[in-house]
């Protein structure tokens, strides 16, 4: 098995090897948290990580960072091993690997250098809120931080040279995924600044984003193409593509800085922001801030013992998890809502955004409860007044948009599992208004949209429909969703009822977290029909040992007919005359995307997804020992059988570690005769899954999931199923591990830990033995409470 060695991160080498502009690399006042130098950005950013290397703040709403370039020179999202760019965008999102936002792209040009560049990569740095690159054509260093609403540019030319700086305001990143701008305004605003408004769309339909620049020298002149052709005017409004040019004389000064500032809702928003954040171009005041805003996050843990490349990964994953959700509302408290108009926020009310809560119900948000109570009860709120609104709870929200991205209702999850582990954090009106979100998003009715503005155009049509789907009513009247019934549509709205494996079996887990809301409201009624909705999942399982025992188990999690049949995904026929035959056996590693039967995956993953009722997914797969039997079959699976769809990545058999359906299924063996497996799965995820490499994560971050999965991890426990507030243990990564709650410090501690002993000889909480399964619950996590481990190298009977 592999084990890590003794890694530094790029971070700091490149520290050390930059020697472009010594002003550039001055580090940190000494106050600055000493943990700074176990993250490294770069994780991630290669391979699958999608993650961005750029200046960030903890949940700040601007995110400047390098876009990369094709060969054909259009945009296209940063990767470590690509050292061509477009430009320096303003907005991001990190770990997603899709094209919306990335809005203003800044390059800094002399000469007629004004398209691609290339950064000298041994001379790139990435720290926690603060970026540099040295661009090789132009002699161009050019460094980003920012604070939550502005960024700060700072380009240093070469000495006695004319300043040149381009912003392409229609900036599209992956335009071939469906990203466009909408429309543009744009204005030259005194003798150093421009301002306007991009209006794009992929994921988000209409993602709306207001800017105002200042530059610390005034232009010298200035040259403008509106849709390419040369334009006088110094105003421009209902354009698809503007691109500025700045010339600015040459100075003693090679230091060219601006500065840009965001706003959801108008340009005088965006000033204002710059006016409430940012007095003067203070770029070194800024980043120290930055940093020491970082290190007031990194220090929410105190670690002993592991190795640097162990910490760095530790580190650097906390890091991730803290991009999103991000703050979304101007310095003066006004901010967007889900319908596209402007509110006012209430005291101490905060509008965030990029919630991809698909993924991060898993791990992200359960982590935050631990954390930061008070973020979790926020996100609560911001949840409920998104359903107010916009009329509907949403899936994947980005800068207040709906964008229908995945699978079923996953803001229940998070709702309930924060109001279950905070109960005396919320109203009576909070778990009400709650049932009603929950109630109204589980049974969609489509005519909530017939007011709002037209989700549709030439590109993605109308995407109003897939803001929520009718899943749900299939599934409560019929007890599961038929799989042909996008095959012979009633109206446009079957025609995505799609995918019905993994929605149905979501959608159980989604009900049984509102029979949690429902019971803290009084709602009895609504509690027994979501608990008996919860159940659905059985009705997927196809129990069959005989047909399925070539495959070492008892039977999947299959999709199945309106008339009751089960469907078959294959055809045995053979040849060249086997067009129009029809499939006739099910092969459980037949890989699916989207639209199909089962999202990113296939049935080895899927069959494990019912995380709150493990009892009944034992009682459907034959019992104990065939639930047992089950998992070693799918950590024995045929990892090469079919590797088509690229969200299946870290293969151990056919538990797919790169994606977040089977982020539970370790964790598993816990509810078996065999909990020491868990430790060894886990030992080698962490191992050779995480890695302190540009390509070390082995998939999508996706927004801090794949991150806050390890901390948790290391942390030595996981909740398999957020809104149950319990924890099931598994291997700790440290020797010691002091965690920074909500009032004090919850301290987690594995004696004789070493790479090698990473079983559980035994495990106590708070002094106690743990609870069956290994589980100890949410509320033995306080000031001075301990989680202590006695680790071993031999395999114990916990």
């Amino acid at each position: 098995m592999f084990k890590r060695s003794l890694i530094i991160s790029s971070a700091v080498l490149s520290i050390g090897l930059f020697g472009c502009d010594d002003q550039a690399q001055e580090s940190p006042s000494d106050q600055t948290s000493q943990l700074l130098q176990y993250v490294d950005p770069f994780i991630g950013t290669d391979g699958l990580g999608n993650v961005i290397p750029g200046a960030v703040v903890p949940e700040g709403m601007i995110q400047p960072s390098p876009d990369g370039a094709k060969e054909d020179g259009t945009p296209t999202d940063y990767h470590y091993s690509n050292d061509r760019i477009t430009g320096f965008s303003n907005t991001h999102i990190s770990g997603a690997g899709k094209g919306d936002m990335n809005d203003f792209a800044f390059m800094p040009y002399s000469g007629f250098n004004s398209g691609t560049a290339s950064i000298d990569k041994t001379s790139e740095i990435s720290v926690p809120g603060y970026y540099s690159a040295f661009l090789k054509e132009t002699q161009i260093t050019t460094e980003l931080t920012a604070t939550k609403r502005v960024a700060f540019h700072r380009y240093t030319f070469p000495e006695n040279q004319e300043k040149k700086v381009k912003l392409d305001v229609g900036h599209e990143l992956l335009g071939e995924w469906g990203n466009h701008t909408r429309e543009i305004t744009f204005k030259i605003i005194g003798d150093n600044a421009v301002a306007g408004m991009r209006v794009s769309n992929e994921w988000a339909q209409y993602q709306t984003v207001y800017f105002y620049a200042e530059f610390s020298q005034p232009f010298d002149s200035y040259l403008i193409l509106n849709e390419g052709v040369q334009t006088t005017e110094t105003e421009i409004n209902s354009s698809r593509d503007v691109i500025a040019h700045f010339n600015f004389a040459a100075a003693d000064d090679p230091q060219l800085q601006m500065k840009i500032s965001i706003s959801p809702l108008s340009i005088e928003g965006a000033q204002n922001n710059m006016a409430a954040e940012s007095s003067a171009f203070e770029f070194d005041l800024v980043r120290e801030q930055a940093s020491k805003a970082w290190g007031e996050v990194l220090e929410k843990f105190q670690l002993k013992g592991g190795t640097d490349a162990e910490k760095t990964m530790f580190y650097t994953s906390l890091y991730h998890t803290y991009f999103a959700p991000f703050v979304y509302q101007d310095s003066d408290g006004q901010y967007r809502g889900m319908d596209g108009k402007a509110y006012q926020a209430a005291e101490g009310f905060t509008n965030y955004s990029v919630y991809s809560m698909w993924d991060t119900f898993r791990a992200a948000h359960p982590l935050k409860t631990i954390l930061d109570k008070q973020r979790s009860v926020e996100y609560v709120h911001d949840l409920l007044n998104k359903y107010k609104t916009g009329g509907v709870l949403p899936k994947w929200e980005l800068h207040s948009d709906y964008t229908g991205e995945m699978v079923g209702y996953p803001a229940v999850s998070v709702i309930a599992d924060t109001m279950i582990k905070y109960p005396d954090a919320f109203s009576q009106q909070d778990f009400e208004l709650a049932m009603q979100a929950a109630e109204v998003s589980a049974n969609f009715d489509m005519s909530i949209t017939d007011d709002w503005i037209p989700y549709q155009d030439s590109w993605n049509g109308d995407k109003r429909w897939i803001v929520m789907t009718r899943h749900g009513e299939y599934q409560e009247e019929l007890g599961y969703v038929p799989a042909d019934i996008k095959d012979n549509p009633a109206d446009v709205y079957d025609t995505i009822v799609n995918e019905s494996v993994s929605y149905g079996l979501e959608n159980a887990y989604y009900d049984w977290c509102i029979a949690q809301i429902a019971r803290l409201a009084g709602d009895t009624v609504q509690e027994a029909r979501y608990l008996e909705r919860s159940k659905a999942f059985k009705n997927y399982f196809d129990y069959n040992p005989a047909e399925y025992g070539q495959y070492s188990s008892t039977g999947f999690m299959r999709p199945k007919n309106l008339d009751g049949s089960w469907v078959n995904n294959m055809s045995s026929c053979e040849g060249d005359d086997c067009e129009g035959e029809p499939n006739d056996y099910f092969w459980p590693y037949k890989a699916e995307h989207r639209g199909e039967n089962f999202t990113e995956g296939n049935t080895w993953q899927w069959t494990w997804f019912a995380p709150h009722d493990i009892n009944g997914l034992k009682e459907v797969m034959g019992g104990e020992q065939s639930f047992l039997a089950n998992l070693n079959a799918l950590f024995n699976a045929d990892s090469d059988a079919d590797t088509s769809q690229g969200d299946m990545t870290g293969y151990i058999g056919q538990y797919v570690h790169g994606n977040e359906p089977d982020h539970h299924v370790i964790y598993l063996y816990n509810y078996t005769s065999e909990p020491w497996k868990t430790q060894e799965y886990l030992d080698q995820v962490m191992d050779n899954f995480y890695l302190p490499t540009p390509e070390g994560l082995i998939g999508n971050e996706d927004v801090g999931q794949m991150s806050a999965w390890y901390i948790m991890s290391a942390m030595g426990f996981y909740q398999i199923s957020p809104a149950e507030p319990v924890y099931t243990i598994g291997r700790p990564l440290f020797d010691v591990m002091e965690v920074t709650i909500d009032g004090g410090t919850f301290t987690i501690t594995a004696e004789n830990n070493s790479p090698d002993n990473i079983y559980v000889e035994s495990v106590t909480i708070n002094g106690k033995k743990l609870d069956a399964n290994n589980t100890f619950n949410h509320n033995e996590i306080y000031p001075g409470g301990q989680l202590r481990f006695v680790m071993s190298s031999s395999k114990p009977a916990l």
